[in-house]
């Protein structure tokens, strides 16, 4: 099977969705026995930040001189990067074996009525490839919610951690923050020692609380840091006593690196390897800076929260309002995202985002025009970029992570032109 085999291969198993329950994700496991049983996992939940805590965790890791396996979602340029080991992507040779080896397995629970879905599939490619390669630690994120992720059957992790949690797949998880932090909390193991993000709301707080005290799990909720300085290289910050860099851009950045920090030392990592670590994370497309003069900026900010975090950045570090190019799935709250986002810019250029859920760019258009009054709506990436090059000023990208992860390649070449 060659590399572009397994890849539409995994790709199929997107018509059949996703459901809740563990049964089929326990089923594929179990035939390729079991490898997740035993590794060691640190367990990332939440609506917004866990990629960002994820890789600042797998840094710290790395640092400290462990062999370490990171599970995300979504990718955003490479398919690939979803499974790192050690900050570098599966080979494609070694992806296509795994793929290889899983399809008869998927085949037969097909035809058992199991049907296996798409990241059931690479979630279970990931453990064997971590257990393949003998990983000291795994940081693994949870794809959607919590308790019934395909991420859910490991045993007691080494630690489990709760980032921010705000109202996103709603008709999934729930629309009140104690449905959705219930969800979330599902991830907590009897005994195992929890971190939770520290300005959580108090709904979502409340219920993981109470879960983890029902599961006599240890809660640490970190107390915040001391910011001695933010621009657009990053942020400096002292928290419990220790003075840290972060290149991640945003105050939210910041209380996600709290939250790494509180888990790495609950792991015991030096604090030396924590320092290290931290400053060298990276994570395309969150409030990545693409150029700094005059600025370009990208963003997968796809719902209220993760847009107010971007209209707080800008606030704080942008002295000229922008040009943004927006693009926003119809099924995400565009209206109360663009009511944020749009009155902070000069000019908004709207696209299609790459996916079936998009708005068209006329409709969401017509969303902004109340609260910015040049807006216009373009065919392509070109035309977009054509016409945030003609305001010369600074360029922010943002509205969902299918549109950063299409027009990404398109920005890259355009700063450089």
């Amino acid at each position: 099977m060659t590399y572009a085999e397994a890849v539409s291969f995994v790709h199929s198993r997107l018509v059949f969705g996703s459901r809740p329950g563990l049964q089929s994700m326990e089923r594929i496991t179990s035939l390729c026995g079991n490898p997740q049983r035993g590794m060691r996992f640190l367990h990332v939940a939440g609506t917004n930040g866990k990629g960002s805590v994820s890789t600042m965790l797998s840094a710290m890791l790395i640092a400290a001189g462990y062999k370490t396996g990171l599970y995300t979602s979504p990718y955003v340029v490479d398919f690939r990067e979803r499974f790192q080991i050690d900050g570098r992507m599966i080979p494609k040779p070694a992806f296509a074996a795994l793929i290889e080896r899983l399809k008869p397995l998927v085949e037969r629970l097909d035809g058992e009525g199991c049907v296996v879905t798409e990241f059931e599939l690479i979630t279970a490619a990931a453990f064997l490839w971590f257990r393949q390669e003998g990983c000291d630690h795994v940081v693994l994120e949870v794809g959607l919610g919590g308790r019934f992720d395909a991420t859910n059957v490991i045993e007691a992790p080494a630690c489990s951690v709760l980032a921010h949690i705000d109202l996103d797949h709603t008709k999934v998880l729930g629309d009140t923050y104690a449905a959705i932090a219930a969800e979330k909390a599902g991830i907590l193991k009897m005994g195992c020692p929890a971190v939770v993000y520290p300005d959580q709301h108090p709904e979502a707080l409340a219920v993981i609380e109470q879960t983890a005290a029902a599961l006599g799990c240890p809660l640490t909720r970190p107390p915040a840091a001391n910011v001695v300085r933010s621009d657009l290289t990053g942020s400096d910050f002292v928290w419990q006593g220790r003075e840290y860099h972060i290149g991640l851009l945003g105050a939210h950045q910041i209380n996600n690196a709290v939250t790494a920090l509180a888990a790495a030392e609950a792991l015991g990592l030096p604090p030396e390897a924590m320092r290290r670590g931290l400053a060298t994370a990276t994570i395309a497309a969150r409030q990545e800076v693409l150029r700094r003069n005059p600025l370009v900026l990208l963003d997968g900010a796809h719902n209220p929260d993760g847009v107010a975090a971007l209209a707080g950045t800008l606030s704080a570090l942008c002295s000229e309002r922008p040009t943004l190019i927006l693009g926003m799935l119809a099924d995400k709250d565009f209206e109360r995202s663009v009511a944020t986002l749009a009155p902070l810019c000069a000019s908004v250029i709207t696209l299609r985002v790459p996916n079936p859920r998009t708005l068209t760019a006329a409709a969401l258009a017509r969303a902004v025009r109340p609260y910015c009054a040049d807006v216009r709506a373009a065919r392509s990436y070109r035309q977009a970029l054509a016409w945030a090059g003609e305001a010369a000023g600074p360029v922010v990208v943002a509205g969902s992570l299918y549109l950063a992860a299409g027009i990404r390649p398109h920005l890259l070449k355009w700063v450089q032109s």
